[in-house]
């Protein structure tokens, strides 16, 4: 008898084990290790020098080091890397302090400086692509545009360094084809000729480099370009960034009426967010994945995806910037880096993870279409992700308006489905909202619906009614049902995790079986509420940038209804008492992203994250900048200046008298990537410069008409990073006279 209950109760293990294996979803590769080519590298730098197709105001220089397998195929593919803003000269070691931009100028630093290799800091990512058969350029804009002043239709100067790497692509473009590659290199005038193949490029851009990349792609695909003569047939099959930029292109007097706003759309694209950035807070990087989701043009199946950190600051992964952005206010209590170092290994790690995935699944001559899964949330991210930090996923397979079916987009009027059809709401608040709705310059479309309930049970629910009454649409060929979701800001959210379920209904009102938002993802996230801290999440709901992901169910885990009549997809409220959530792009999707048929019977393996986490880690809280206080702080002189104070625009290059004002403090203003920004009242001015090397002044550009217009009265602010008071205008116009 003892025998036959130890055999059943291995026959019952088998059961289960098998039974588990065949329920769980395929796990995505890891890219991190090195691939089987002995690697070289060398680097090419010209003397500095006004280049009109990069800009025809200042000296820049073509400077970039390369990377590349010694046993190098012909026509293997190219990757071009982008670093964002950062100071251009710095002292010290481990950590080197970057606090000085002379180089910038000048091309010379300080005594005791060394030049700042910022295009350096991605070498442990190239060698890792050049192993693996790619060349990999990384570029250096140091000479002209880092911590520059930009130019009235590009203050930031995003469009120059998207004309630097074109200027780059056709150096190489002529290397590869006609031969003079620099001897620098070391591989002889002709040594790149047929080395790399322009038809699978790759553009890889951090901060204002990611946006730089991104700006590089559209000025080749404009009509007018005439980069499409000098560099032919040149095809760019994947754009990755990291803590991108996303600011208004051209003049910023007409950002507010008419903001002109960059994408990728025709080519794959991941942007990896960090979650502790103190550079770029508002996570604008998320934005094009906003706009490009509700764009359908797109007629191939191109995915586009956010890759979200948490835990990580903007610096660390490069690393040559060796001082963090994000001290000890880091609002998620598990960070991968330690603010007092000047590394993270562990960011680094995540990085290696996913930038080799992605290229090796775009641009590889025989693509491994498994890399894809890192960026798919229907596939468990490798260990080497799991043990590191949580990452969320957003994700499209494609854009396509023929492989998605969408049950809402939150489009309408409140409790108006995108069909015209009314939802269904019981015990639940719902509005409908733009994505960005805070913002002064809205940069998407993208609306959302923010949604709250204060009971739990099944009478507690949100429906999206996708059909009239008793009637039904046919999902039966489609793969998954996709959506899209984030926590609130709210003190509704006590638990660190919300639960819920989610169910299909057909024409005839019969519910599915009820699966559980806890299979599929873990939905933690952003809230300032924390009991145990005495914080009562008194900040407005909403008040912050909603980092949205991407839940992925399939069909198959949707049983005892008829598919070909769905009539609408219930959220129900039945498991944590309370909750604030937004939802977006409720949709079903014929593509899994799988490269294989719809598999409906596919279930997703249920998240161990939340086993993994300690309840005193899961929560991820807003971030809050350091302020300033207005005693540390000074206006240092108002003054009227000449036209040449104010760089000539291109398209504008009569400009008159202008107002420069003068801000001083005795913590610097530091380089980075997010548009310093001077706010008067409800005003807002982004063109400036530094005005001592040391960055402890910075001076800002008005006309004579907007300085005219200010309220006198109002408070003074500068934002970069974090936020400097200055008090009022007319408290300093008391003391001085505007000379």
């Amino acid at each position: 008898m003892k025998k036959y209950h130890i055999l059943l109760s291995w026959l019952i293990l088998v059961f289960l084990s098998v039974s588990a294996e065949a329920a769980v979803s395929i796990q995505a590769p890891d890219s991190t290790s090195r691939g089987p080519h002995p690697v070289a590298s060398g680097e090419y730098r010209f003397p500095a020098a006004i280049d009109a197709d990069v800009l025809p105001d200042r000296p820049t220089e073509i400077w970039a080091k390369v990377f590349w397998p010694r046993d190098a195929d012909l026509n293997a593919p190219l990757i071009v890397m982008l670093h964002g803003n950062h100071s251009t000269c710095g002292f010290g070691t481990r950590p080197r302090h970057d606090n000085n931009d002379e180089y910038t100028d000048t091309g010379k630093c300080p005594e005791g400086y060394v030049v700042v290799p910022n295009h350096e800091g991605y070498n442990y990512l190239a060698e890792n692509l050049a192993s693996w058969g790619y060349w990999v350029v990384s570029i250096n804009t140091n000479r002209g545009i880092n911590g520059a002043m930009g130019t009235n239709d590009d203050p930031a100067l995003i469009a120059a360094r998207g004309r630097m790497v074109l200027k780059h692509l056709y150096l190489l473009y002529q290397w590869s084809n006609v031969g003079g590659a620099p001897e620098s290199l070391g591989l002889g005038k002709q040594g790149l000729v047929g080395k790399i193949d322009f038809t699978r490029v790759g553009l890889f851009g951090h901060s204002r480099g990611g946006q730089g990349v991104r700006a590089a792609y559209n000025f080749y695909l404009d009509q007018n370009s005439s980069w499409q003569q000098k560099i032919p047939g040149l095809r760019i099959k994947g754009i990755y960034e990291i803590g991108a930029t996303d600011i208004p292109m051209g003049d910023p007097d007409t950002w507010e009426k008419n903001p002109v706003f960059i994408d990728a759309n025709g080519t794959a694209w991941n942007q990896l967010l960090p979650m502790c950035d103190a550079d770029v807070t508002d996570a604008q990087g998320r934005l094009p994945f906003e706009r490009m989701l509700v764009n359908h043009s797109e007629s191939s199946t191109i995915p586009k995806s956010l890759y979200e950190v948490w835990g990580a600051n903007h610096n660390f992964f490069n690393t040559e910037w060796q001082e963090s952005d994000m001290a000890d206010v880091c609002p998620d209590r598990r960070k991968i880096f330690d603010p007092k170092t000047y590394e993270s290994v562990q960011q680094q790690t995540v990085a290696l993870a996913s930038v080799p995935a992605f290229f090796r699944s775009h641009l590889a001559a025989q693509q491994d279409g498994a890399y894809k899964l890192n960026f798919n949330p229907l596939a468990e991210l490798p260990d080497i992700v799991n043990n590191t930090i949580q990452v969320d996923r957003d994700f499209v397979p494609t854009l396509e308006a023929t492989k998605s079916a969408i049950v809402d987009n939150f489009d309408l009027e409140t409790g108006i489905n995108s069909s015209g059809n009314n939802n269904l709401a019981q015990n639940v608040e719902i509005k409908h909202r733009f994505l960005d709705e805070e913002t002064p310059v809205r940069a998407s479309n993208q609306r959302i619906a923010a949604v709250t309930w204060n009971t739990a049970g099944p009478g507690t629910f949100f429906e999206s009614v996708w059909s009239l009454p008793q009637q039904g649409r046919n999902v039966s060929d489609y793969s998954t049902l996709d959506f899209r979701i984030a926590r609130v800001d709210s003190k509704l959210n006590v638990d660190h995790w919300s639960e819920f379920g989610i169910a299909l209904e057909d024409a005839t009102g019969k519910l599915s079986n009820i699966v559980s938002i806890d299979d599929y993802t873990l939905v933690n996230g952003p809230t300032s509420y924390d009991p145990n801290a005495g914080n009562t999440g008194e900040g407005p709901e909403g008040a912050y940038n909603p980092v949205m992901k991407t839940v992925r169910i399939p069909l198959g885990d949707f049983r005892g209804i008829d598919l070909t009549r769905v009539h609408g997809v219930r959220f129900i409220f039945n498991e944590t008492m309370s909750g604030a959530i937004y939802l977006a792009n409720i949709r079903f999707q014929t593509n899994n992203g799988l490269d294989s048929a719809p598999d409906t019977t596919m279930r997703a393996k249920k998240m161990s994250l939340r086993n993994q986490l300690h309840e005193g880690i899961a929560r991820q809280q807003v971030i809050k900048p350091v302020i300033v206080p207005e005693n540390m702080n000074s206006i240092k002189s108002i003054r009227f200046a000449s036209n040449n104070a104010r760089t000539a625009s291109l398209t504008r290059p009569a400009i008159p008298p202008v107002i420069e004002m003068r801000l001083a403090s005795q913590v610097a203003f530091p380089v980075t990537d997010a548009l310093p920004t001077l706010n008067i009242g409800k005003q807002k001015f982004v063109l400036s410069r530094y005005s001592d090397p040391a960055q402890k002044e910075m001076t800002f550009i008005l006309t004579e008409e907007q300085y005219h217009n200010l309220d006198k009265s109002s408070e003074i602010s500068l934002t970069n990073g974090k936020v400097w008071k200055f008090g009022t205008l007319s408290k300093w116009l008391l003391k001085h006279s505007l000379s």
